[in-house]
């Protein structure tokens, strides 16, 4: 009994022992059931990080446990700030360090294991100076970094006149660079998180416009002298499989660390989508969308083409890590990984059968592809009838010309292309009431998550503004768009949010009796072209709009400037108003007009007033300009357009100014039959604007956004509904009028008199309202800036083209045209040099054509000439190098020398194409061809 206390002490010493070791600061070797302890940083994504769960993940930590495994060595990570963690380890809190890069300071303090991966680093270049190419180019900026990290001295020593702005984190960094604290920062490559700080961050720092600092080799760092751990270390990565270390790369870069890109499967022949051309190059609306998002995230891309079969087994096999795009649905499914809805493509029902009607209560037979998505909606629709498979979309219009089917569902833009390049669309009817809509999803391997998430977080970078320009560019028909369509928004930062939140609701004044543009409806709501404007901005933005009615344009337009109000729409810009408030761009052509009396002579130009009385509208900027620019003329200052009008009628003022539209909708309704319109040439280039309360000028930017999302279909819906000039009623009005002077010439001779003065005035006022239509018509078919025909004339006319060369059996040429340079000389000088050379180059191209021929301007700096008539090629082959010499030569424009090229696509009638949109199309395609090798020059079968 005497040695159990003996005993017990005994015990509890050994037990005592590690329980001490435990608590100690200081580690000396790991021990053999001891997990050994390895510090980390705990933000570097994806090499090593804390996830929503505070899990320490990445691939330094997947490499780790994987080393943990064959080594059968328990291992514990211990997570802290970049510079803490190597305090941990040069203190001894930790056995080893996850993985650094070496230098002579760390190489001082750690002994360091072999490598096992690589990152590389980068200096990150905000938007505004993305035309920064060298580091030497960023030295009057600061360069944020992480406080301990080997940034500093990589970069000093690459360019030791750089200063640096220390973070103690990555996410302060970040927010610092999102605050605009900072225009250049360091980081590392693979994506940012999908996390809302680091999103606002792609959005102004592109990894297209990145500078590469170095690729960094990664090593795991041990205490000075523990070589056994060393030697243990590289024993265990050697273990390791190459294609479990690539595997583990993979998952968290989503991409091949051997080229740094990702493999891109697509089928062919479904152009406007998705084909190869004549070159062999992959093109396509597809083609484009996954181009904008290699240079968003800076990420290679590369093609491989097959059909729609072996495109998706060379994703399963891994020959391709992703499908362009594939139409996936809960009946069809691949098996693979739905990474991103690309795209929804609208399909319709096509027969060559004019005869067909009631097609969904009778028997017949519809051809459709066995991957179709819509094959249960088909049934649904045609319960009698049967369906047939077809691989190919050939098969399929020619089983519909064979009346083999009744007809077949097809993608309507595709199905378009492909009867207008074959000479069949003449045969086919597309019936626009059946409609089906096909979901298409970028594809990956379900293991794929890295990639996945890279796809997701790239797309997300691109703007509904740049989706709509590439959707215009491919899908001729507004009806087959998918991005222009009403389900779509601008994708705003989280910081953008929030400022628009922040805002609450904001006013918008408007005048209540200014149609069309805007105006009080009978039920007091905001009405007309500014009111769809104000519907847009709610919808596109988010933003809380309370209209605010006004009967004095002058004391809207004061409430602004004072804050009372925050928008007034259709403002026109001028120096003096810029000095008070914010604007936006141009929105809507606002070109003026002027109305008098039947018996005054027409008016085309502001001198013919002087002497005159001039009614204008109170607060109107064109007040100022008449005072300053026109002193002899007398200006009668009224509040409104009724006013205005009603001076003219009751002789307080002999001529009233006013926007063409709407003294069109004033005199549209009948109420003045006394009064005409005329144009002022000197007033024909106005545009309207949004005006701003300057306390909301970071909203301006937003708001631009949102107006460059308005296409031409929209624009036009916009003019039919609201601006719309119709002579009917007046017409009629006059007629009865007429009649009742007829009857009124058989009880007195004088009024006889009478009827024919009022019948002259009825001519002439007919006459002057069809030339007021016809100026209205000119202006929608003309482009405002160069006054050459515009996209809508161009159609119309390349319609004409085709029909009456086809029928005398002609050829025309068709000139596509799009100037080298032009955005640099836009940025550098400014948007009204931009206009004046757009305005000298209309000139220039209308002196190398004949009258017969047509010169449009096809939309920013494209340009279309129609070469009707031509002998052969040979005639357009020369037209194309009359217009490249002559552009050689400088331009005068302000005392500024400016030089300009251009790529050219001919394309000839019918040798290439048979109608005006396949022409078009191919004349584009081939201006492409000739920008992508360099440009100056023409291209042309």
């Amino acid at each position: 009994m005497k040695f159990i206390p003996w005993i017990l002490a005994l015990v509890f010493a050994c037990f005592s022992i590690p329980a001490q070791a435990l608590h100690s600061d200081k580690i000396d070797k790991p021990v053999e059931n001891k997990p050994l302890i390895i510090v980390m940083g705990e933000d570097t994504y994806p090499f090593e990080y804390l996830d929503e769960r505070g899990t320490p993940a990445g691939i330094l930590v997947d490499l780790w446990r994987e080393w943990s495994i064959i080594t059968d060595t328990k291992v514990q990570f211990v997570s802290r700030h970049w510079q803490q963690s190597m305090n941990q380890l040069e203190q001894k809190k930790a056995d080893v360090h996850i993985g650094m890069s070496q230098n002579q300071a760390r190489l001082k303090k750690f002994d360091f294991a072999k490598s096992f991966t690589s990152l590389n680093t980068y200096l990150y270049i905000h938007k505004s100076i993305n035309s920064k190419k060298k580091i030497s180019d960023l030295i009057p900026y600061q360069v944020g970094i992480v406080t301990g990290s080997s940034h500093e001295a990589t970069l000093s020593a690459l360019e030791p006149k750089l200063s640096f702005k220390r973070y103690q984190n990555r996410e302060q960094l970040l927010q610092a660079a999102v605050n605009g604290e900072l225009f250049v920062f360091a980081g590392i490559e693979g994506y940012q998180r999908n996390l809302a700080l680091e999103q606002d961050i792609a959005a102004n720092f592109y990894s297209s416009s990145r500078i590469l600092i170095k690729k960094i080799n990664l090593a795991p760092a041990v205490v000075k002298g523990d070589q056994a751990l060393v030697n243990k270390i590289n024993n265990g990565f050697e273990l390791i499989p190459a294609e479990v270390i690539q595997q583990i790369e993979r998952h968290w870069l989503g991409y091949h660390r051997q080229t740094s890109g990702v493999i891109i499967a697509m089928q062919n022949g479904v152009e406007p989508y998705v084909d190869i051309d004549a070159d062999g190059f992959p093109h396509g609306m597809l083609v484009d969308l996954w181009t904008l998002w290699s240079e968003k995230t800076g990420i290679k891309i590369d093609f491989v083409a097959g059909d729609m079969n072996s495109s998706i087994d060379d994703v399963k096999r891994g020959v391709a890590d992703v499908h362009i795009g594939y139409p996936e649905s809960q009946d069809m499914r691949t098996g693979l990984k739905q990474a991103w809805h690309i795209i929804s493509v609208k399909s319709r029902f096509f027969s060559s059968n004019p005869k067909l009607t009631h097609i969904e209560d009778i028997a017949m037979r519809i051809g459709v592809f066995p991957t179709a998505p819509y094959i249960s909606d088909i049934k649904k629709m045609f319960p009698k009838a049967q369906l047939r498979f077809y691989d190919t979309l050939e098969s399929m219009v020619k089983a519909g010309r064979n009346d083999e089917i009744s007809g077949f569902v097809s993608s309507a833009a595709m199905t378009s292309h492909y009867l207008l390049a074959n000479k069949l669309w003449a045969e086919f009817r597309q019936y626009t009431d059946i409609e089906f809509t096909t979901d298409m999803y970028v594809l990956t391997r379900v293991d794929d998550s890295g990639l996945a998430d890279r796809i997701q977080a790239g797309f997300n970078l691109i703007s509904v503004e740049e989706q709509i320009q590439i959707e215009r560019k491919w899908l001729i028909n507004p009806d087959d768009r998918f991005f222009a369509g009403s389900a779509n928004k601008i994708k705003l930062t989280t910081q953008q949010k929030q400022y628009v939140s922040s805002l609450g609701a904001i006013k918008m004044g408007y005048l209540k009796n200014w149609a069309p543009m805007e105006f009080q409806g009978k039920n007091g709501e905001f009405l007309g072209v500014n009111a769809d404007i104000k519907n847009l901005l709610v919808k596109q933005l988010n933003l809380t709009i309370i209209p605010v009615a006004y009967d004095d344009f002058g004391k809207m337009v004061s409430d602004l400037v004072k804050g009372e109000i925050h928008l007034v729409a259709s403002m026109a810009k001028t120096s003096d108003r810029a000095n008070t408030l914010a604007f936006s761009l141009a929105y809507w052509p606002s070109p003026w007009a002027i109305i008098t009396s039947l018996t005054q002579p027409p008016i085309f130009n502001v001198s013919q007033i002087a002497g005159k009385r001039l009614a204008v509208v109170d607060g109107y900027h064109i007040v100022d300009q008449l005072r300053q620019q026109y002193p002899e003329i007398k200006l009668v200052v009224v509040s409104d357009t009724k006013q205005g009008t009603e001076a003219v009628v009751n002789g307080s003022a002999d001529m009233f100014v006013e926007q063409v539209a709407t003294l069109a909708t004033t005199l549209k309704g009948g109420q003045y039959p006394s009064l005409k319109m005329s144009l002022l040439t000197e007033f024909t280039e106005q545009h309207s604007h949004i005006g701003l309360f300057p306390g909301l000028k970071k909203l301006v930017p937003l708001i631009d956004r949102a107006i460059a999302t308005i296409d031409e279909t929209e624009q036009q819906n916009m003019y039919q509904k609201w601006v719309s000039l119709d002579l009917n009623s007046d017409t009629l009005r006059y007629q009865r009028w007429f009649k009742l002077l007829v009857i009124g010439l058989l009880i007195i001779t004088v009024i006889a008199i009478v009827i024919l003065i009022s019948n002259r005035r009825l001519n002439v006022e007919i006459q002057k309202r069809f030339k007021a239509e016809e100026t209205l018509k000119y202006m929608a078919d003309h482009d405002n800036v160069t006054a050459l025909p515009n996209r809508s004339l161009l159609d119309d006319r390349l319609t004409q083209a085709t029909l009456t060369h086809h029928r005398d059996k002609l050829k025309f040429a068709l000139l596509f045209i799009d100037l080298d340079g032009f955005k640099a000389i836009n940025d550098q000088h400014g948007h009204h040099m931009g206009d004046k050379l757009l305005q000298r180059i209309a000139v220039l191209l209308t002196r190398h054509v004949r009258e017969s021929d047509t010169v449009a301007r096809f939309g920013g700096d494209e340009f279309v000439v129609l070469l009707n008539h031509i002998e052969a090629k040979e005639n357009a082959r020369q037209v194309a190098d009359n217009i490249l010499i002559a552009l050689k030569k400088p331009l005068l424009i302000d005392d500024i020398s400016v030089t300009i090229s251009a790529s050219i696509g001919v394309a000839i009638f019918p040798d290439d194409a048979d109608s005006g949109a396949s022409l078009l199309k191919k004349s584009d395609q081939l201006m492409y061809q000739a920008k992508k090798v360099g440009g100056h020059q023409y291209k042309m079968n």
